[in-house]
């Protein structure tokens, strides 16, 4: 009987359109089984789901950067095949001339290497987190690119990069969305 049911609620939310999916919008934070624990190092996953869109076209994936902050110290980027990854320390330090955030990068190679639109990819980090527990914001951009008429490159952004809640409107070549964002604990 509940079998039934199951099915029959899950038929009904197929016809109304209701999909029991994340929301493939944005770039999820993932630490997939590893600790949260205020203190310790641990691993993260930035998973995008999907590329940028351009007058009806959709285009994959060529850079992929995030922000990590000096509450997650200095990370140690995964390997990607196809991709070469900077880490670049912030030219802003504390009082103790530690870097406020490192910038990762990870670049395709060449366009073969690029992630195809609709495509869920997870980019990995090597972090260890401070000592108090808090909420960390992750900015992260993803660029992909077209050609224009004179054959030149035009990129296209996706930042996700606002953390107070706000929104920001679409421009012609950008989309704004919230950071992912990980709480620590005690």
């Amino acid at each position: 009987m509940r079998r039934k049911i199951l099915v029959a609620i899950s038929v009904l939310a197929l016809i109304m359109g209701i999909g029991v999916y994340p929301a493939s919008a944005h770039v999820s934070m993932q630490p997939k089984g590893y600790t949260l624990q205020a203190g310790q190092s641990s691993r993260i996953w930035l998973s995008l789901g999907h590329g940028c869109t351009y007058r009806t076209y959709k285009y994959g994936t060529s850079v992929f950067v995030v922000q990590v902050p000096s509450a997650a110290g200095k990370p140690t980027p995964e390997f990607h095949q196809g991709f070469k990854t900077s880490v670049v320390a912030s030219t802003t330090v504390d009082v103790n001339k530690v870097p406020d955030y490192y910038t990762v990068t990870w670049t395709a190679k060449a366009k073969s290497w690029a992630i195809d639109d609709g495509t869920f990819y997870d980019f990995g980090l090597k972090v260890t987190w401070n000592k108090t527990p808090q909420k960390i914001n992750f900015p992260t951009t993803q660029i992909c690119y077209t050609t224009k008429a004179d054959g030149s490159k035009l990129p296209l952004y996706l930042n996700w990069l606002i953390t107070d809640g706000s929104t920001k409107p679409s421009e012609e070549t950008v989309e704004w969305g919230a950071a992912p964002s990980i709480t620590t604990i005690p």
